[in-house]
This record gives C-alpha cells, structure tokens and sequence, in this order.
C-alpha cells in the first residue's frame, strides 16, 4: 500500500505527466525537423509560428489550469458536487479561452510576420501555416482544460495515452501530408498545420472520453465556483505569460549581438527543454498531493509530498546536470559544425548542469503554492525575478559588458537561485497552515467547516454524561484539596 506523500505515491502519479509532457513537446520537434527537408525558410517559418502560438496560448493553459487546483482540493475533502463542478469549469472555460486564443492569434499573427520576418519567403510560409494552424488551438486549449478535471483526481495516465497517440498520428500525417506521398498532394507547410489539427483532435478525443468514464457529464459551475477558478488560475497564467515574454526580450537581446550568440543559447534552451520536463512533470504531480491533502485536512501530508517532490525533482535533474557537467562538449557538438557556436554552448550547457537542480526546486515550489491556491504570491515573486534579474542582465551583461549569451544566461542562473531560495520558504507556510487558500479551494462554506472541526478538535474533551457539570467541579476541587484523585462515581477514592 502507498503512504500517502510518499515518493511511491508521487512517482506514480508523476511519470505519466513527463512522458505526456515529452510526447507535446516532440510533436513540434518533429514538424520542425521534416519541415527541414522541405528548406531552411520552410523550417524557420513552422519554428517561429510554433513559438508564437506558444506564447499566445500559455496565458490561457494556465487560466484553465485552476479548474485542476479546486477538483483536487474537493476530491481531498470528498466533496463530490464541487469536484464536477471545478472539472466542468476547466472545460468550458477551455471552450471559451480556446476560440479567444484564435481570435488573438488571428489579430497579432500579421503585425508580427510584419515586424520580425523580413524574407517575403519565410513571411509568406509563416503567413500560410498559421492560417491554417489556428483551427488547432481552440482543441489544444479545450484540451488542457478536460486535463485539469483529469489530473485533479489522479490520472495522469490520460495525459500519457493522450500525448504519444496525438504524437504518432501528427507524425504519421505530417509525412504524408507535407511530402505528398500516396494520392495526397505536396502541401509542405500547410500539411504540416494539418497534421497538428489531427494530432490536437486525437488527444481530445482520448481526454474527452476518459473524462465521461470518471465523471459522466459535464457539470456547470456555480458563479462562485468559477470566481474561484479564475482567483486561482489568472495569476498562474499571467506568471506564465511574463516568464515567456521576459525570455523572449532576452533572445531578442542575443539576436542584436550576431546569430552565433543566439544560435549557441537556442542549442542549449533546446537541449535543457528536454532535461527539465522530469521537474515539471514532478511539480505538477506534487501541487495536485498538496491540494488534495489540503483539502482532506492534512496539511503534515501535504508537507510530505513537497519534501519528497523536492528531492526527487533534484534527484532527477541533477543527474542530467552531471551529464551536462561532464559530457556537454559531445551534446552540443550534435546541433552544430560551427567552431563559434560550439565554443560559446559549451560554457552554456555548463551552466546549465548547476542550475538545473535550482530549476528543478523552483518549478517543485511554484508547482506547490498552485496547488496550495497562493498563486497571487507566486506571480508577484516569480515575474518580479523575470523582469528585474533576467531582462535587465541580459541588456547589462550580455550586451553592456559585452559578456554575450553567457552574460545572459548569468542573470538567468541568478533568478532561479533567487526564486529557489523565496518560494522554499514561502513553502514552509503550508505544513503550519500559514500559507494556503481554503476559502478558495474549498469554497467559503467549506473552509468554514474544516476550521470548525479543526477548533473542536483543539477542545478538551467533554465530561462524561453521567456526571453533571456543576458535581464534577466539585468533585474536582475536593479532590484538589485532598491531593488524590476523584473516581467515576464522584467520590473521593481511598488512599491505600
């Protein structure tokens, strides 16, 4: 049998997410590779496109992403109502956020090929992929939100099965559909922004019917319920929006000073994309424990998980930093030929092998205060970090000193030393109950309950209901005065 908290418990529910986190993340690996075959401005023009529709679209994962903070907290309390009700507020706020996702690609996607791509070439396939393209995110948003209801109550599986049959049907389409075999045509980029529609389809269909087996049916939230939702999950998609956008200034930064900067720093930012999904995929498994232990009344638990997130995410993570640390020139040296770029990555990667291990305690940690409900705390800190270390170092550093991408990734390394070293103590809060937001994760009603059961548990217990109050107090003070104790029947017992 699992201990609750314990590592078996957070391993099992932590695997799944890393390998459906790996299978997303190849998906557009591979679109970028085969799209390599087709020319180097065909591969760019897919590259850009996916970053752009990134970013556009992680302010809203992380919006719907509260849905999965509430489901976890009710499935801890038992408190099946709230639990549907927060699984169907993720669905249909994925729903709604994923068309205005489309609707704000739609609008920026032109002012962007406009002002940052100045081969007609590359703009025109940017141009055509995208508009194609954007018919997938109202599926990939949807999707994350049927994954908050999903993963709230333990099922990371879904995420897995979900991730590698999307991965292999984008795969398998994208092949066909960009190179024009069989009786199909040669689409190149827009068969590539097919395929992706397809894989995106798949994965929501396998969530979608994995959610009606746990849950039946889509419940509407209540309009508390939802508030709470959205307190919860618009910092957390704020955070994220910044993070991304403070990272974007900083390659932005890198590309002024010649493509050999910006080429070494996206070599290692490709190669550490990889490494540091064990750490997320464990900070997401650990943030859904602390919720549902919160919810059940355990906060002791509910420090366990965090404990024991922290040092497997480490564990993990540092073992990738010692391959980093002593393996690092043969990594990089499989992105490149170039003596330059090779000589700048091979210090970056370095770098890289000693933050992980701060990477892998930050993201354990933010993970954790999600699951906690503290994400106004989290926003605050962590794009505080963002745009007053990284942003700024990379303009000092990077460009001011004339350090490069190693200036840059300098200031990087600093903000996440800073942002471990915050949030492990803001984390503390959680085990004394300093730090959690049940009126959000349990509702007002709810948070109301568990302080009075946590009071009347405080209480000494009652005086037994044979013996009157007013007899027992008497009792009492005779039997103070006599220095022996009273019996039960409330006489004085005999001395021997």
């Amino acid at each position: 049998m699992q201990r609750e908290g314990g590592r078996k418990e957070l391993f099992h529910l932590a695997w799944p997410m890393v390998v459906g986190l790996l299978s997303i993340t190849l998906m557009e690996v591979t679109d970028t590779i085969l799209m390599g075959r087709v020319s180097t401005s065909a591969q760019a023009a897919v590259a850009l496109s996916g970053l752009l529709i990134h970013t556009i679209t992680l302010f809203f994962r992380g919006l719907v992403t509260g849905g999965e903070t509430l489901v976890a907290a009710a499935d801890g309390a038992g408190d099946e109502q709230r639990k549907h009700q927060a699984a169907g507020a993720g669905v249909w706020l994925g729903m709604v956020t994923g068309l205005a996702a489309s609707v704000m690609l739609i609008a920026v996607a032109p002012w962007v090929i406009a002002w940052s791509v100045p081969d007609q070439e590359m703009a025109g396939r940017m141009a055509s992929y995208l508009s194609v393209r954007v018919f997938a995110v109202p599926f990939v948003v949807m999707g994350f939100g049927v994954l908050a209801g999903l993963q709230g109550v333990g099922d990371s599986k879904s995420r897995m099965w979900g991730g590698v049959a999307g991965n292999a049907v984008n795969a398998l389409a994208a092949l066909v559909l960009i190179f024009g075999w069989g009786p199909f045509p040669r689409l190149e980029e827009v068969g590539a922004a097919i395929a992706n529609i397809l894989g995106s389809i798949t994965m929501l269909v396998i969530y979608g019917w994995r959610y009606i087996h746990l849950f039946k049916r889509v419940a509407t939230p209540s309009r508390a319920l939802l508030r709470d939702v959205l307190t919860v999950g618009l910092p957390f998609g704020i955070q994220m929006l910044l993070g991304v956008l403070a990272f974007s200034v900083m390659n932005m930064v890198l590309s002024s000073l010649g493509p050999v900067q910006l080429a070494a720093s996206q070599i290692v930012i490709n190669i550490i994309s990889v490494s540091f999904l064990p750490g997320w995929g464990i900070g997401e498994a650990a943030g859904i424990l602390v919720g549902r232990y919160l919810g059940a009344g355990k906060p002791e638990t509910a420090h366990r998980s965090l404990v024991n997130a922290r040092w497997l995410a480490v564990m993990v993570m540092g073992a990738w930093g010692v391959v980093f640390l002593f393996a690092g020139n043969a990594v990089v040296g499989f992105f490149s030929d170039d003596p330059a770029v090779l000589e700048i990555a091979a210090v970056l990667i370095r770098m890289a092998a000693f933050f992980q291990m701060l990477d892998a305690l930050a993201m354990v940690h933010l993970s954790v205060l999600r699951g906690a409900g503290d994400t106004r705390w989290s926003m605050i800190v962590h794009s505080s970090m963002s745009w007053m270390v990284t942003v700024p170092a990379a303009f000092l550093l990077a460009r001011g000193l004339g350090w490069g991408a190693p200036g840059a990734w300098m200031g990087l390394t600093v903000e996440l030393l800073l942002l471990s070293a915050i949030t492990f103590w803001r984390t503390q809060g959680i085990r004394n109950g300093k730090v959690g937001r049940l009126d959000l994760l349990l509702g007002q009603e709810g948070a109301a309950a568990m302080m009075a059961m946590a009071r009347q548990d405080e209480k000494p217990s009652a005086p037994s209901a044979a013996v009157p109050p007013a007899l027992e107090q008497e009792n009492a003070v005779l039997a103070l005065a006599a220095d022996v104790p009273a019996n039960d029947d409330g006489e004085q017992a005999k001395v021997a």
